[in-house]
Order: C-alpha cells, then structure tokens, then sequence
C-alpha cells in the first residue's frame, strides 16, 4: 500500500525524471542539484500527513542510494569490463569444413562449365570449393552470388601453374617423353596468373611451360612457388608421382608452410601408391615421400583432393574417370571465409579424407588422441566399419596402432614428429597434419582479412 500511494502522489514526468537522472552516471554538481529538486517534489504540500510521512521515508532512501550511485556504477561497470574481457580471451567456436582444393572445368581441361562444377559440389554437401585451372583465373564473384551462402557454401579462386621439364633424362613414360615430366603446383587463393618458366605450348585445353632441358626441376619448385607466395597465395604440389615425374630431392628445398597432395582422386597415371619398375627406379608413395620431407626438418602439410575434371553422365560414373567426390580436406576453422579458411590452412589446421570422418584431433604435451565419427559413414547400423589408426613418426615409421574409435598415442619424446592415419574395414581414410615435437614449427599469425 505504500507504494501504490507513493506512485499515486507522483506526476508522471517527474516520476519519469527522477529514473532518468538516477540512471545517470553523471556526477556533476548540476546532476546533484537536479536529483534533488525532484526528489524534492515528493514533499510538496496539500498532501495528507500519511502520504508526506511516507514520502518523507522515499526521499530518504532515494538521497542514500543517490550517494551510493558512483560506487555501485563503478562495481556494474567494472563487472561489464571484466566480462568482456574473459569473453575477448575465449578461443573462438571452431567448426569443419569439408573443401576441394583442386578442380578443373572448361576455363581448361575439364568437360564442364564453371556453373555445373559449382553446383555439383554445392548439392554433394562441400563447404567450399576451390577452382583451379591451368594458367586460367576463373572469376569466382558471379559464382558466388549465384551458390554462395554465409557459413554453407564458399567459391574461392586458384590456378594450376602447369610446369613441365623438357629434359629427357626425366621421361619416365612415353606420355613424358612426349610432353615432358610434369612439377604442377596450385596457387590457392591467387589473384593474378603465375606464369610457368619456359616456352608456352598448349596441351589439350591446358596451357603450361616446358623449362629448359639444363634446368633442375627443383629450380622449378623454386621459382615458382615463390612467384606463387609473391602474390599472396598458398603453394600446394600436385600429384607428384603423376608420370613417375618426380624424385624426392626435387622437393627437398621447398618452402615451409608448402601443400603436398598426399592423395589424388583423379584416376590413372597418378600412381598415389608409388611402385617398383623392376629395373632399380623405386619411386616411394606420395605419404612416404611425405614422411622424407617430414624427417628431413620440413614442415608440410597432406592434402587429399579430387583433381576433377569429368562430370558428364555416363563418363563421370567410369573407374578411370577423374570425377568429382573422390578426396578432400576437412578444416578446422572459426567461420567459412576466406580469411578464416586461409589462416587455418597455413597452420595445419586441418585434415585429409577420402571418407573417414574424425570428430576431434587433440594434442598437448604429452599424447595426441581422436575421435572417429561412425556416423558419417551413413546407415552403418547393420554392420558398422571398424577403424586401425597407425601413428606415424621420424622416417615413416609405425609407432603404433590402435584399433577403435578413439585412438591415443603417448608421446615419448623422441619422435621428432607423430601423425596419424585411420583407415576403416572398406578402405577409406583419413590422415591427420604431423604433430612437432622438436619445435620446427611455429604457429602462424592469424590472417585478418575477411
């Protein structure tokens, strides 16, 4: 009841005047003087002795909480700003994206149009797409706001710097006697064509260079993938047993930070697995070259992706086709932007799949751990896959395997660096990025661009 005759005896303004100048956290004697001339309006005359008694007891009250004002808005302020700032130290929410890092369409080599590749990956459940055709820079703006959609589905620039040596000593198969043994590198976010070193011929649809016959490859890698990081791209080496082209030591001088395709989709002459001619040219599986450079101090990171090029019915649907939904990355980052998926790909942040799906990738001091997601092996229910998970160290050597869905390695100390690859009872797989253990690799500044 003293309440309601309290609000009664009020005017609406000056009931509204006097919250107004108490929510303020203006401290001046004018703020003062103000305050308490309303506050004075509850002792006006022509009240009954009640309601002044009662009002009397809400003056006072209001002048004590008025003194109070500064200390209280210091403490609600001081706890704004301590919440803001444990907010700010908060590591982001961190989500996977499922991206192709290597496409061709009909700007090159490949049977389709950029318009048909796009949405064949935006209706198979992609989150991003790079395009990459040789020595051509598809403009992926109107692509974009064709399929593109905030956090589903992202188009990004790229290009396939298609490099071939002209020297013979390298034509490892009558198709490289013929064009040359091949050293292609993707520049992933490119913004401009790099052009290869040497004479221009065409072949097919795709345009490359042939380097002088006295030139090392491993000069190649070199220039190029420095005109590649001039421009602000990243640097990914294509299929490097694609017409057994390559040999380990043409990639013992490249970069940090360089993209090694560990598996490729794309059908035949790519040799992923590596072979034995039987005439003393051992060439070592794309992983095992990994490993070399690995234990000899790099710091390179797997990459799985498709090499598309074929998405015409009935071609697409052949065993040597090199069609679309074969390898992919799987990305570990804040949001699906450019800046976002950039900075996450420089650092590792991510990993390699032709069809196992991992739900974490955790590592600290002392042992790295996953945990493999049935689920997105479909309806498994009847027989559900089972996983071996081989940790892998220094020289490609099996630490361990584990089977299960939650594999765990325990460091030891000695390993220099410890990966892992899952492969499920039908013969998919997964491979995770090395783990340092000897502090070759420092994390790179987050990209701030959008």
């Amino acid at each position: 009841m003293l309440a309601l005759d309290i609000t009664a005896t009020l005017s609406f303004g000056a009931y509204a005047k006097i919250s107004q100048v108490l929510a303020s956290v203006d401290r001046d004697r004018k703020g003062d003087r103000d305050a308490m001339k309303y506050i004075g309006l509850l002792s006006v005359s022509g009240k009954s002795q009640g309601t002044k008694k009662a009002l009397g007891v809400w003056g006072y009250w209001i002048r004590w909480a008025w003194n109070l004002r500064g200390v209280a808005t210091a403490l609600f302020l001081g706890a704004i700003t301590q919440g803001a700032q444990a907010d700010s130290k908060a590591p982001p929410e961190l989500h996977w994206y499922r991206g192709n890092t290597h496409t061709h369409t009909l700007n090159s080599d490949g049977d389709s149009t950029p318009d048909v590749v796009t949405r064949w990956y935006r209706e198979h459940k992609y989150q991003f797409l790079f395009i990459t055709d040789h020595e051509y820079l598809t403009d992926v703006v109107p692509l974009n706001a064709l399929y593109g959609a905030t956090e589903r589905f992202l188009i990004l620039p790229g290009q396939e710097v298609t490099q071939w040596s002209d020297d013979p000593k390298r034509a490892s198969s009558r198709i490289s006697a013929l064009i040359g043994a091949g050293a292609h590198i993707n520049a992933l976010f490119a913004k401009e064509v790099v052009w290869p070193i040497g004479t221009r011929p065409c072949f097919q649809q795709g345009c490359g260079a042939n380097s002088p016959a006295d030139m090392p490859i491993s000069e190649t890698f070199r220039r190029n993938i420095a005109a590649i990081r001039g421009e602000g791209a990243i640097a990914q080496v294509n299929h490097p047993n694609l017409l057994w082209s390559l040999k380990p030591e043409d990639l013992a001088e490249i970069p940090d930070g360089t993209l090694l395709e560990i598996w490729n989709g794309s059908g035949p002459y790519i040799n992923n697995l590596g072979g034995d001619d039987g005439a003393g040219d051992i060439r070592p599986s794309t992983e095992e070259l990994w490993d070399w450079l690995l234990s000899r101090g790099k710091v390179v990171w797997g990459v799985g992706s498709d090499d598309s090029h074929t998405y015409q019915v009935p071609r697409v649907y052949e065993p040597d086709a090199a069609a679309p939904g074969r390898a992919w990355i799987m990305v570990h980052a804040p949001s699906l932007t450019p800046g976002a998926l950039r900075a996450a790909i420089t650092n590792g942040e991510f990993y390699a799949s032709t069809g196992v799906t991992l739900k974490t990738i955790d590592s600290d001091d002392s042992k790295l751990s996953l945990t493999i997601d049935v689920g997105s092996s479909g309806d498994s229910s009847w027989a559900p896959p089972r996983y071996m998970t081989r940790f892998v160290g220094k020289n490609g050597e099996t630490l361990s395997s584990v089977g299960g869905q939650n594999p765990v390695y325990r460091f030891k100390g000695s390993e220099g660096y410890v990966r892992a690859v899952v492969t499920d009872s039908n013969g998919k797989r997964a491979w995770t990025q090395p783990v340092f253990l000897d502090g070759r690799w420092k994390k790179a500044e987050p990209v701030t661009r959008p």
